[in-house]
């Protein structure tokens, strides 16, 4: 139980510094093993193992390039790891069989929502729901709106210069600059940058960003007016729609209703 804590313990601090890992289980053991059923350790994204014990030199190896898959998929992988071969270069036989099975951890992704309004406030708390870590960069009187957000920030900084790595940029502020803001986002490197806007307004962007030689790969990052056509009306729908176009890119999907 001690090691088990110190797992979880080093799981945290992984997670808290956005650190990709995954987590082996030995679920099943027939014949001889120095790892028990439940035994578990924990491999960076480089298919080391960072603590744990679920076997020697016979096991770990093999165990961590199934890491290494397991994570660029993002699937969970089952092993059965044969203790009995001599054609596994990974070690001396040990004898007998054990089935491991790998969970990957990876690096929750990072929205940062800058602006104010009803439509911020549902879309932090349906952003925290799908689990991922939310900024909030707003005023100093809002602040308190963002309960659910991981972060808020109050100061008016640029990209440059908020310290956490930004998956998807939200931008809702309505001002008269979100034409820079949206192209410094896209040079920054932000694989997701979003702008509630109407098409209008939309379009004066995209005229922006092509009169600055913004390529094809990076405008492909664009989204705006942002959402899905859902009709939505109101904050909550609009936000559900923000999200939801959201998900798709995240999970690859295609928007397309699923029976038809």
């Amino acid at each position: 139980m001690v090691l088990h804590k110190e797992l979880f313990t080093i799981m945290a601090d992984l997670r808290r510094d956005g650190r990709p890992f995954a987590i082996a289980t030995v679920i099943a053991v027939k014949g001889s093993s120095s790892a028990k059923t439940g035994d578990k350790a924990v491999y960076d994204e480089k298919g080391k193992r960072i603590v744990g014990y679920i076997g020697g030199g016979c096991v770990e190896n093999r165990v961590g390039q199934t890491v290494i898959e397991s994570l660029k998929e993002n699937e969970t992988r089952m092993i059965d790891v044969n203790l009995d071969s001599d054609d596994m270069e990974l070690g001396i036989p040990c004898g007998g069989m054990m089935t491991v099975f790998v969970e990957p951890q990876n690096r929750t992704q990072t929205i940062l929502i800058r602006g104010m309004g009803r439509v911020v406030e549902v879309l932090a708390d349906l952003a925290a729901t799908l689990n991922f870590n939310v900024l909030i960069q707003t005023q100093e009187d809002e602040k308190d709106r963002y309960e659910s957000a991981d972060e808020i920030i109050t100061d008016p900084l640029d990209l440059d210069e908020i310290d956490a790595s930004i998956d998807y940029f939200i931008l809702a502020t309505h001002h008269r600059d979100d034409h820079k803001q949206s192209l410094s986002a896209l040079n920054h490197g932000i694989p997701f940058v979003a702008v509630i806007a109407s098409q209008k307004k939309a379009g004066l962007i995209r005229d922006h960003l092509n009169e600055n030689n913004v390529s094809d790969e990076l405008m492909a990052n664009f989204h705006s007016p942002a959402g899905l056509d859902l009709k939505a009306q109101t904050a909550e729908e609009i936000s559900l729609s923000i999200m939801s176009e959201i998900v798709m890119h995240r999970n690859g999907g295609s928007g397309e209703a699923m029976g038809k």
